[in-house]
């Protein structure tokens, strides 16, 4: 928005009333107001102000000039004459040379049109006369003038919002219009749809006439392609929602985007305006919605603002983005014959242009472009509809070149841009992500301006190194081995459990043995080996031991070591475990070709279904031996043990006891000790002594 009047008054785009902008000879009461800048120049501006009619004080013009105050502008000339005499209507149409402007108005109490061509040197102030087909004298002096869309037919209406005529008296007149000359010709006469006659509007396409009559009140369409114009008149059905009701209808006016609007007057009607959604359709099929257009808490009166019709002509730009395709179109009810685009964008040579009705044209580079829309009609209609586009630059994002990670790794994408925001594959919106695995990764960041680029990356796996050193091995004292990697891929680094780096590892001692393969993809894998030295403490059957007899989980004796070795029990078994199945000494022999190591253990078998065995001592010194008091015979039946010290005090409590109790924090000494089985209740007391 540049400015605003109310014929009275004039208030720049801060809502502010302009220099030298007060008392203007306008009324607010007078049905149109007009603004049309002059041609050549968009700078200046002028106001067309038709009068009252009950005053009759003529039409006059004034001029604001948008280069003063600072760009807010300034009223250069004020209620400068062109005719002493009007009605409250005002219109204009473009000139068939696409450059000047048609002023239409009408004189008061005659049957003259008055039309003045604006030029890039002013206003002519000798009219264009031509006749219409009766006097506006009186109330007929009130009601809209409009242009159809294509400048070719004229309507008005000299109806009234009172009802002071009587029904059915002429009020409605559809003219012909001639933009070479300004001549108005074939007049039309027709009676009012109901009563009176006030709002005129044409649809977009030109094929239909609109009418509001405020004293029934409704609206009212003509079908201006029907042979009997008279005869094609339909009282449109409203939608409003309950306790709105219809209104009084007055004032019609066509919106850019296509749809009309109507004035309602009357409390509470005149929360909102009308809305005709769909003009270009006959009959209730346009769409008529009484509230249609809720005005926030403003009220709607009689009027609306008036504009030409090349003011509301637009078109329309999908995407502002550098190097994506920006769509361009305009609403089909124009109905030109042809079109033609330019683009602004010359360096892009035959692309800059397009005769196509919807062409999409992609802007390699951000910046401003002056881009037209020329509209071809018969009868050299030319309007060229005009806009600045700004292309925004597109954001920057780069993830870098595909890789590929080791299993286990990850890597941080980042695509972090100033304001911007951002889409990841996985619906995360992250200025950053961190890969989880093989794939394709995909950001799209979205610039403050709405510009959106995408960047992607492909995380391949990287092959791992294969490594082994073979099966753990048995050896004799003295023997020594040389472990080496196999198979020895080329280019791979080795890194030994003792720190050396070399290709293979002579080992000479038992222990776990491991090597670490790194391959030129940076990636690593592990892998053991255990020699054990066949010595007896590599033989090793453990302690002499008292351990009850269970079938379902027998005591069973293991020598199993690594490798090609020979097991010799007692009783000439050669398997490396072995079940004693009573009392009594058991021995293994392991042997290699080149040597034999021996261990035994003395086992001594107890029947526990029905005995409960508890040590007399315990020796928690921490060499593995008889640290804890471990009971035999306890099964899995919950037993309590509580043991006291020589004055009676309780030093531990344990339900159910666990076999862990290594008198920690106690003394040696001499204990005392009460089992309780809780599910039978039998009791067992003794003492045991605690030696460190």
């Amino acid at each position: 928005m540049l400015f605003y009047t109310n014929g009275r008054t004039v208030w720049n785009r801060l809502h502010q009333v302009m220099a030298n902008g007060a008392l203007l000879q306008g009324n607010t009461s007078t049905t149109q107001h007009l603004i049309v800048p002059q041609p050549g120049n968009d700078q200046l501006f002028y106001i067309f102000s038709p009068s009252e009619y009950s005053a009759n004080t003529g039409l006059r013009y004034s001029i604001v000039d948008l280069s003063l105050q600072g760009g807010l502008g300034e009223v250069t000339q004020q209620n400068v004459v062109l005719r002493a005499s009007s009605t409250e209507r005002v219109t204009a149409v473009p000139h068939a040379n696409c450059r000047d402007e048609w002023i239409i108005a009408h004189e008061q109490n005659s049957d003259l049109f008055t039309v003045f061509l604006l030029t890039a040197t002013g206003v002519n102030p000798v009219p264009v006369l031509s006749r219409d087909a009766f006097v506006h004298s009186g109330v007929k002096a009130i009601g809209q003038l409009k242009a159809s869309p294509n400048g070719r037919r004229l309507a008005l209406a000299t109806g009234t919002v009172n009802s002071q005529r009587p029904q059915a008296e002429a009020s409605l007149e559809l003219l012909d219009f001639d933009a070479a000359t300004g001549a108005v010709t074939n007049p039309v006469v027709l009676p009012p749809p109901h009563l009176l006659s006030y709002g005129v509007e044409f649809s977009p396409d030109g094929t239909k006439l609109y009418v509001t009559d405020p004293g029934y009140p409704a609206v009212y369409q003509y079908d201006l392609t029907a042979a009997n114009l008279a005869a094609s008149v339909v009282q449109l059905p409203s939608v409003a929602q309950p306790g709105f009701g219809n209104g009084s209808k007055n004032a019609l006016q066509l919106g850019p985007d296509g749809r009309i609007y109507v004035a309602r007057s009357g409390n509470p009607f005149n929360q909102s305006l009308g809305v005709i959604t769909a003009p270009n359709r006959l009959g209730a099929a346009c769409g008529l919605v009484d509230n249609g257009a809720p005005l926030g808490g403003r009220l709607s009166e009689l009027g609306l603002p008036s504009f030409r019709q090349q003011d509301l002509w637009n078109f329309t730009v999908d995407g502002l983005c550098q190097g994506a395709a920006v769509g361009f179109g305009f609403p089909a009810t124009y109905g030109p014959d042809s079109v033609r685009w330019n683009f602004g964008d010359p360096p892009t040579g035959a692309q800059n242009s397009s005769r196509l009705f919807a062409p999409r044209h992609v802007y390699s580079a951000p910046g401003s472009y002056d881009v037209s829309l020329t509209l071809y009609f018969p009868n050299a209609f030319r309007p060229v509809l005009r806009r600045t586009v700004a292309v925004q630059p597109q954001p920057v994002v780069r993830l870098g070149r595909d890789t590929a990670l080791c299993p286990g790794a990850s890597l941080v994408l980042n695509a972090s841009a100033s304001g911007a925001t951002y889409r990841w594959q996985d619906g995360s919106v992250a200025p950053t992500h961190a890969t989880r695995g093989p794939g394709w990764y995909w950001v799209d960041v979205t610039n403050a301006a709405g510009c959106t680029a995408r960047d992607s990356l492909h995380v391949a796996a990287a092959p791992v190194p294969r490594v082994t050193l073979g099966p753990d091995t048995v050896l004799c004292v003295g023997q020594t081995i040389t472990l080496r990697p196999q198979p020895d891929e080329p280019g791979t680094r080795y890194h030994w459990s003792d720190g050396s780096t070399g290709p293979s590892l002579r080992v000479s001692g038992p222990a776990t043995y491991w090597v670490e393969a790194i391959n030129a993809a940076g990636c690593s894998q592990r892998a053991a080996k255990r020699v054990v030295y066949l010595t007896p403490p590599a033989i090793h059957l453990g302690p002499d031991t008292t351990v009850c007899q269970n079938a379902s989980a027998p005591f069973v004796l293991d020598a199993t070591l690594p490798g090609g070795v020979a097991y010799r029990w007692q009783d000439g078994s050669t398997l490396p475990t072995f079940t004693p199945t009573k009392p009594g000494l058991y021995w293994v022999t392991v042997s290699t070709p080149v040597c034999s190591a021996t261990d035994s253990v003395q086992v001594r078998l107890l029947d526990c279904r029905d005995h409960v065995f508890i040590p007399n001592i315990i020796t928690p010194n921490g060499d593995g031996q008889n640290d804890r008091l471990r009971i035999i015979g306890l099964e899995d039946l919950p037993w309590q043990l509580s043991i006291y010290n020589r004055w009676g005090a309780l030093v531990y409590s344990a339900l159910p006891y666990r076999q862990d109790w290594d008198a920690a924090g106690l003394s040696s000494g001499m204990y005392y000790y009460f089992l309780r089985q809780t599910q039978t209740q039998r009791q067992l007391k003794g003492w045991i002594e605690v030696v460190r």
